[in-house]
């Protein structure tokens, strides 16, 4: 945990350095509600409260074709937030969270501006079931976790610059399945924060060259991933299992910024192959599955989400639906017709983690495959 809070130390500290004069600060104060899991666990329903501090750097993506210059995207926000929550019933402690945001516009109203925030970050519990064995504890069994905090927020701008700010997200916080217990906890929150005016905030403009007509056609779509988990049953062999998924899709691109399509994808977790082994049932250990996507992208990085359904599965404890949500790094020049990318997902069913998986893959322009 030493080492986590070294990264983020670090993080901060070249935030600060890159633009000090330029972040815009909010503070915020939180509460919500904590989800049951299900009606076996509403003794973990809470209402918790807490702050929020963030740093916040506006961005333009600009893209140039010929002499013409376009506006990609509205001016959107970029930047780190830190929080801490107090649960009084204490389930698995209280939480300190710290992640990286991205704020898009949607629409303005009137000096109103309705954003999409997207968080992703770690999140460290006071009281996880490593710490204190609780039996009641079955959600949080690490001190580390990750944490995913997604949803809309409202801006009221006021002349000097500054905007009161109503938030309504929703929050998980899971290991991953690298440690047990692991149900998760998911939370509703609402946060009332206020923007601070600065001044000397500025947008930073990037410019990009491509050919748009590129980006108004089809790429199939091939990647590979590979994670390990913890088997969902008990008296396992081993602690770990290897899982993999190989996907294969086909993604439409609208212009350089959003795009839609579909995969098949397989997942392989040599976890069923003992399962099969003890009970002497004969359910295959991959699962094959079809998945709707939507991605958008701020050049270099792209968002994925999916959201799918087995064709084949076993029956040991999985939910007929999944959704993958992923952050990819794009490698190479846009304009390339065979374009690579890495990153990292979440495969989860129903807002519990399966496990985490580390991406390769590559896009193939079509007119490419002509």
């Amino acid at each position: 945990m030493n080492r986590s809070f070294f990264i983020i130390l670090v993080v901060v500290g070249l935030c600060a350095f890159d633009a000090r004069a330029q972040v815009t600060p909010e503070v915020s104060v939180l509460s919500g509600y904590t989800i049951p899991n299900s009606a076996e666990y509403r003794y973990i329903a809470d209402v918790p409260v807490g702050v929020d501090v963030a740093a916040m750097w506006r961005q333009e993506w600009v893209w140039q074709e010929g002499l013409y210059t376009h506006l990609l995207r509205r001016p959107f926000d970029v930047g780190l937030r830190c929080n801490f929550t107090y649960f009084p019933n204490d389930i698995a402690g209280h939480r300190i969270g710290v992640a990286g945001m991205l704020s898009e516009p949607v629409a303005y109203l009137g000096n109103n501006v309705l954003n999409l925030e997207y968080n992703l970050g770690l999140a460290w519990y006071t009281n996880p079931y490593r710490r204190t064995p609780n039996p009641r504890n079955v959600f949080i069994g690490s001190y580390t976790n990750c944490f995913i905090n997604v949803g809309p927020t409202l801006r009221h701008s006021f002349r000097d610059g500054s905007a009161l700010v109503l938030g309504a997200k929703l929050v998980h916080s899971s290991n991953g399945y690298l440690k047990k217990p692991n149900k998760g906890l998911n939370y509703l929150q609402a946060e009332l924060g206020w923007l601070l005016a600065n001044p000397n905030a500025r947008v930073y403009q990037r410019i990009y060259r491509c050919d748009t007509s590129l980006f108004r056609g089809g790429n199939m779509l091939m990647s590979a991933s590979a994670g390990y988990v913890q088997p969902r049953f008990s008296h396992a062999d081993r602690d770990y299992y290897f899982a993999s998924t190989v996907r294969l899709g086909w993604l439409y691109d609208f212009n350089p910024a959003r795009s839609v399509g579909f995969d098949v994808d397989l997942t392989y977790n040599f976890s069923f192959e003992e399962l099969n082994a003890r009970y002497g049932e004969h359910y295959p250990p991959f699962y094959v599955a079809l998945a709707g996507i939507y991605e958008t992208n701020w050049h270099r990085l792209t968002l994925h989400t999916a959201l799918a359904f087995y064709l084949l599965r076993s029956e040991h404890g999985t939910t007929p639906i999944y959704e993958r949500v992923g952050l990819f790094y794009n490698i190479g020049n846009p304009n390339n017709s065979v374009r690579q990318f890495v990153g990292v997902s979440l495969k989860s069913h129903y807002a519990h983690i399966d496990f985490i998986e580390l991406h390769y893959g590559v896009k193939i322009r079509s007119s490419y495959l002509r």
